[in-house]
């Protein structure tokens, strides 16, 4: 694939630009490099030019590691501190929206939280036990979510195991969904 670079000295025309490069579809991906988090926004927020399409914008990470055996996202490690249930229920979206454009069709969604097992003291519990059910039903598609996981049962299936978790997210993520 050709790539080509546009060297852009002033960060927020270059924000805006690569936000038009987006919207135009001469780009696919937006990263924010070594550009203030505020003067970014300011483009991707824009009203007339820039990219926000649901209610929640939100934060995704893509890693590449030896110590898992695929590709494995993150979202929202960011931007969103506190998430309501609407807003974690968008988030997933983003995310799965976006492992679907990198050709994972039905991506494993783990939703994070301090612990396997509902907890009604813990409230992401609560929230991943209702989004798990959300998607049982069809109403959050394109993926198969299960939650709450710890973070080990979510990305080790030996961890899962052990734990007696049956599971096709356990240990298999491919999207790990955080709390806050």
């Amino acid at each position: 694939d050709l790539v080509t670079i546009f060297d852009e000295p002033d960060s927020s025309f270059a924000c805006y630009k690569a936000v038009s490069l987006i919207r135009e579809g001469n780009a696919e991906i937006l990263m924010k490099g070594m550009v203030a988090t505020a003067t970014l926004l300011k483009a991707v927020l824009d009203k007339e030019k820039g990219l926000r399409k649901c209610e929640t914008l939100s934060h995704f990470a893509l890693f590449q590691t030896s110590y898992y055996h695929k590709l494995l996202g993150i979202s929202d490690a960011a931007m969103n501190i506190s998430p309501n249930l609407s807003e974690k229920v968008n988030i997933i979206v983003n995310a799965v929206g976006i492992m679907n454009n990198l050709g994972v069709s039905n991506p494993k969604v783990a939703i994070i939280a301090p612990l396997e097992i509902v907890n009604k003291k813990i409230p992401s519990t609560v929230d991943a036990e209702i989004i798990t059910k959300m998607n049982r039903k069809n109403q959050i598609g394109k993926c198969i979510i299960h939650g709450p996981l710890a973070l080990d049962n979510a990305i080790s299936r030996e961890a899962a195991s052990q734990k007696g978790i049956i599971s096709e997210v356990a240990g298999d993520a491919d999207i790990l969904i955080t709390p806050d």
